[in-house]
């Protein structure tokens, strides 16, 4: 006779051998409807502690009671549940997992090295209609780069799908009822829940997607500018993905041919430029490197341009005198403007009746024993510390010495490019801004109206050596202020912190690349 009592209804424990009981039964096992993670393949904290305070019919109050999570009604559990490392760690243990699932961190989904907190800025709740009616979902629909489910091939949304309004994702709901909308409607189906199946396809994808960002990861660094404002716009512009993954999850298009057009809104007005070794590469001069110290200064007043990078920025500077309006600059203006490329005024220009500015004669380069200076009171300041970021990562912890020594000049060159093509634009960009104040009639030309942006940078390695820089330029809010404005007000932040620093340490203060200057002697 059998040991064990067959039942129709329910496997009682005292009918089952002891041979396939665990010890560790009541520790391992959730006691929450909903917990089991087979059927939500890569899914999101938040999406799980959806899902489980519908199906066990929570209310807000007993989020701490049951869960051990201590939230306010006002608070976003979206974001708490993404950002919070307590608060996963607490769910964790309520729903008995060995572990926070590492596809709850949201730099596990970052093809760079960065921290989860950079999404922070801006963060809504985005989702898969589809996926979320069945409780499901994944950090993969919360990356900027990410437009489409992957599986549902249907546009990811951040407001009801119904009214349009933002999705109920606050710690306040009646039983029953969590992230029902104002409008009565609830991107969450209890019924469907309750049978749901893991999406066909998202097991797979995700599973590619997480060992493509590790190794992607693994060699690319993100520099991110001081006081970044909101990532994803530079985010969505710096990401390639593999171009197999592009037609499932980028932008929703009628054809190939229509593809630019249908850039987000975000996304305006960002430009990308993408930079590799050059075949034939200089030979490298480490005082380039050297003479870019003065970025990291609290307030760095002129630069003395590295010889490298002077004929760029002269550049600049006769590109904008030869197409300013005719009686805009004066005879002498002008001919500090043209100073750096040698040449004489177009036969097209006419001086301006006005008397000889100052102020306008410090916006080119200024030459001073055979070298050139920048004025950078009329960059912004997010342009030329970046160029300070790309140095320190490119330096990787090395002394200039060691990375001059050991690095390919097609390297050296790529990172001289780099800064310079960031330097360059900062400076074409500032000078315009600065220049508009006595030179209204910028405002009226497209092309030369002023425009402030702020520049992100991907730095890419194959074997240790940099192979790739991508820089994204993202436009500046400005609110009610002009650029000039914007432009001042961030010198007299320097300046703020400049006088700060000398009172915290008498003036004794290191700059973050002195290890440029190489060994003491």
């Amino acid at each position: 006779m059998s040991g064990i009592i067959e039942s129709p209804y329910l496997e009682l424990r005292g009918t089952v051998p002891r041979s396939q009981l665990s010890p560790f039964a009541e520790v391992l096992s959730s006691p929450f409807a909903g917990s089991d993670a087979t059927d939500t393949p890569a899914a999101s904290g938040f999406g799980m502690l959806a899902k489980i305070v519908r199906l066990n019919h929570l209310a807000s109050n007993e989020l701490y009671s049951l869960l051990g999570i201590r939230v306010r009604r006002a608070d976003d559990l979206s974001a708490i549940m993404t950002f919070s490392e307590a608060r996963q760690i607490a769910v964790a243990r309520a729903l008995r997992l060995p572990d926070v699932p590492a596809e709850w961190n949201l730099s596990t989904w970052f093809p760079f090295k960065a921290s989860s907190s950079l999404l922070a800025t801006g963060w809504t709740l985005r989702y898969c209609p589809e996926c979320l009616l069945e409780g499901y979902h994944t950090l993969l629909h919360q990356l900027p780069w990410v437009h489409r489910c992957a599986w549902h091939d249907l546009a990811l949304r951040n407001g009801c799908q119904h009214c349009g309004l933002p999705v109920a994702v606050k710690a306040d709901w009646m039983p029953g009822e969590n992230m029902q909308c104002a409008c009565r409607r609830s991107p969450l189906e209890t019924d469907r829940i309750l049978h749901a199946q893991a999406p066909e396809g998202a097991k797979q994808f995700t599973d590619e997607y997480l060992q493509w960002a590790a190794e992607v990861r693994a060699r690319t660094t993100l520099v991110v500018p001081e006081l970044a404002g909101d990532p994803r716009p530079a985010l969505t512009a710096l990401i390639e993905l593999p171009r197999s993954w592009r037609l499932r999850v980028g932008p929703a298009v009628e054809s190939r041919a229509d593809e630019h057009m249908r850039s987000p809104k975000h996304m305006r007005g960002v430009h990308v430029r993408t930079l590799k070794p050059a075949k034939r590469a200089p030979m490298p001069v480490r005082d380039d490197l050297v003479g870019l110290e003065v970025v990291q200064r609290d307030r760095p007043g002129f630069l003395s341009t590295p010889k490298r990078l002077e004929p760029m920025m002269s550049a600049v500077a006769v590109e904008l005198a030869t197409r300013l309006p005719v009686r805009t600059l004066t005879d002498r203006e002008m001919s500090l403007f043209l100073e750096g490329a040698g040449i004489e005024a177009p036969t097209s220009f006419a001086p301006a009746s006005r008397a000889f500015s100052g102020e306008v004669s410090l916006l080119p380069p200024t030459y001073i024993g055979g070298r050139q200076f920048l004025n950078l009171l009329c960059v912004h300041p997010s342009a030329y510390r970046l160029v300070g970021g790309l140095v320190d990562e490119a330096l990787d912890g090395r002394s200039l010495f060691d990375f001059h020594a050991q690095a390919t000049h097609q390297e050296f060159d790529l990172l001289m490019r780099a800064c310079g093509q960031v330097l360059a634009r900062g400076y074409a960009e500032g000078l315009r801004s600065t220049l508009a104040v006595h030179v209204p009639e910028l405002y009226a030309q497209p092309r030369l109206a002023p425009r402030l942006r702020q520049p992100w940078a991907l730095l890419d390695r194959t074997n240790g050596s940099l192979s790739k820089i991508r820089v994204a330029w993202v436009p500046l809010p400005r609110a009610t202020h002009s650029e000039a404005a914007l432009l001042k007000a961030e010198d007299e932040a320097n300046q703020r912190r400049q006088q700060y620093g000398r009172r915290r340490d008498g003036g004794r203060r290191k700059s973050g690349h002195a290890r440029l200057r190489g060994p003491d002697k």
